[in-house]
């Protein structure tokens, strides 16, 4: 017999109305064939209304500890910058640091030294227009692998 293949056509826009802010939103899309009776296939997105859209660590220097945290913003965010806060997930190396930005740019980083080497999870907020610090996380990094300094090792003598 004949096979007649359909390839997708996605033509016009979703709307899925307003999305409150602050928020992570999961949508699964489905593909169907013209006849509307069979699945093709099925694709997950995530949409985020935070500000910050997406986060980055970078190690620059392993012997000084020297990581460049950035985070990336979504175009037109009126934010005044991100915190982060990382979370060594071995030992008690943690910290907090925030990014101001120019509101005219849609990533800032900000290069701290001092990092040992762990695990850590590492959570992204958005600073608000107003000042304040919404701490539910925007972006979440987990077990993310930095190679900083080394912990000391202490050895007594008697």
């Amino acid at each position: 017999g004949i096979i007649t293949q359909y390839s997708p056509v996605i033509t016009g826009e979703i709307n899925v109305g307003f999305l409150d802010d602050n928020q992570m939103w999961s949508v699964i899309i489905v593909l169907i064939y013209e006849s509307g009776l069979e699945v093709v296939s099925m694709i997950q997105k995530n949409i985020s209304t935070f500000d910050v859209q997406r986060g980055d660590v970078v190690v620059q220097d392993s012997t000084t500890g020297l990581v460049c945290f950035t985070c990336i913003f979504v175009e037109g965010s009126q934010s005044l910058g991100c915190s982060i806060e990382y979370l060594c997930t071995r030992t008690e190396y943690n910290g907090q640091l925030n990014i101001t930005r120019p509101l005219d740019s849609q990533n800032v980083t900000k290069c701290i030294d001092g990092i040992y080497t762990c695990d850590y999870n590492i959570s992204f907020y958005d600073i608000e227009h107003d000042g304040a610090i919404n701490y539910q996380p925007a972006y979440q990094l987990i077990q993310q692998s930095i190679d900083g300094l080394s912990p000391s090792i202490i050895t007594l003598s008697s």
